[in-house]
């Protein structure tokens, strides 16, 4: 609960900060931006990769601190080689982000992987609470370093970069101080351990990082190319972008629940105990959806009035912002399955599952951008999370069993976003179509899907009272 509510701090961080650069800069600006970021987190898998080998190692409860020493001097190690590369192609990393940004990119591509790998080594240690507050920290210290950069010395993309990477060194620095565990002497069977696990791993950071951002990698790719018979420009990458940050506030439950169960499933997993693995694999398909069922329903009524809080130009991002909640909820399960391989220390089958889906991710959004622009790139990524979904699925089934799939309180899930989606309608009827009085048709939207889910399932009743304070 705790992770979760850190999360929620994160993400609201994270999302004042998009609306003031928006309304601030505008669209263009942030798509440069948000190109620089999808650059940054696709040249970061080597740090992830590591970072989820440590986290697998440490979480075993067997010589922690060798494996926490490994797994830094080895993150150390790759990613002074990247960043020195990033700085040998300067001119190249400028004309793809379309700024002048290359060496600040490149501390950021350097800050962040230090800063993954502290996080990994938290939840390594089993203290996913403290990663996260971790990172709630460095959110909302960038958001406050972006926005008072923006109010008192408007800075633009270059700027922005800078304060991404001196929240990270600050957060880093912080995670450090709250690590339970400390460094100890590695042996080579220590660095061949997290090697062999991240020679895995590293594809299911490639297929984290294909879900979130490829889609931008393409429509900007092709942008600069002559390829692309429908061109996005620089302003819908940042209306794309912001509705992928909409949707991806509906997943907040899915991604904490996803985080604070892997080590009890590796745990579990290590000790043979595959009965539990299979309850908190329910548990977990239970909950993932409960935000973004409803969710999808909303942004078919409102999603193009709500995005007009950036700017009136976002209005036009309502049938993507649609399409992305969709592919977040597809994608928040397929995540459960993939968690639950990893965690019961099969990457090789992950590695298959994710390359599969990194390949047919990767095809559909070049042949899908360059016919359908940035509607393509929404498609892109729904078909994707359903093929992660299905193909994850199926290689669980194979390892510890068919897993249990909730249909019952799915369908009851369902029938309460359906109770939503009419109040939702009525209201729209009736209303003036302004934001602020769309504002007021979500708060009434979420009321009704609240009560109407509490009335219809009972374990969602049990679990809110043991939730709710004493």
């Amino acid at each position: 609960m705790f992770y979760f509510a850190t999360q929620v701090g994160s993400t609201a961080a994270g999302f004042l900060a998009t609306w003031y650069i928006n309304v601030v800069l505008g669209a263009a600006v942030f798509g440069e931006f948000s190109t620089a970021i999808a650059l940054m987190f696709w040249l970061n898998v080597p740090a992830s990769a590591i970072g989820e080998a440590l986290k697998k190692r440490a979480s075993e409860g067997q010589e922690p601190g060798a494996y926490l020493a490994v797994g830094h001097l080895l993150n150390l190690a790759v990613h002074t080689v990247l960043v020195g590369g990033l700085v040998a192609f300067r001119e190249q990393v400028n004309i793809f982000v379309g700024a002048d940004v290359a060496v600040l990119f490149a501390a950021l591509v350097g800050a962040r992987a230090v800063f993954d790998v502290t996080v990994s080594s938290l939840r390594g240690y089993k203290q996913v609470g403290t990663s996260g507050a971790v990172k709630t920290f460095e959110r909302a210290l960038r958001s406050g370093v972006h926005i008072g950069a923006l109010f008192f010395l408007g800075v633009g993309v270059a700027g922005l970069v800078a304060g991404y990477v001196s929240s990270l060194l600050v957060a880093t620095a912080a995670g450090l101080v709250l690590l339970d565990g400390r460094p100890a002497r590695p042996g080579r069977e220590h660095l061949t351990s997290v090697l062999d696990y991240a020679r895995f791993a590293w594809l299911g950071t490639l297929k984290t990082r294909a879900f979130s951002w490829t889609d931008v990698m393409v429509m900007r790719g092709l942008s600069l190319s002559v390829v692309g018979l429908a061109a996005v420009s620089k302003s819908q990458i940042g209306v794309y972008k912001v509705s992928w940050t909409a949707a991806s506030v509906l997943a907040l439950a899915s991604m904490g629940i996803k985080e604070t169960l892997f080590p009890e499933f590796s745990d579990l997993a290590a000790q043979g105990d595959y009965d539990r693995v299979h309850h908190y694999l329910t548990e977990a398909l239970t909950f993932s959806g409960v935000v973004a069922i409803p969710g999808i329903f909303g942004a078919i009524v409102v999603g193009d009035t709500v995005l007009t809080v950036f700017g009136p130009e976002y209005a036009t991002g309502g049938t993507i912002l649609v399409l992305l909640v969709l592919a977040r909820l597809l994608a928040a399960y397929a995540g459960q399955f993939l968690g639950a391989i990893n965690a019961t220390d099969n990457p090789d089958v992950a590695f298959r599952v994710n390359l599969a889906y990194v390949v047919a991710n990767v095809v559909l959004n070049l042949a899908l951008v360059t016919l359908f622009g940035w509607y393509g790139a929404a498609f892109a990524t729904v078909l994707s999370a359903l093929f992660s979904l299905v193909a994850a699925g199926y290689a669980l089934s194979s390892l510890i069993g068919t897993p249990t799939v909730p249909v019952g309180e799915l369908a009851r899930q369902l029938v309460a976003s359906l109770v939503m989606f009419g109040v939702v309608l009525g209201l729209q009827a009736v209303l003036p179509r302004t934001l602020a009085w769309t504002l007021v048709v979500v708060g009434a939207g979420a009321a009704v899907y609240g009560v109407a889910l509490l009335a219809v399932s009972a374990k969602v009743r049990t679990k809110a009272a043991s939730l709710a304070p004493v």
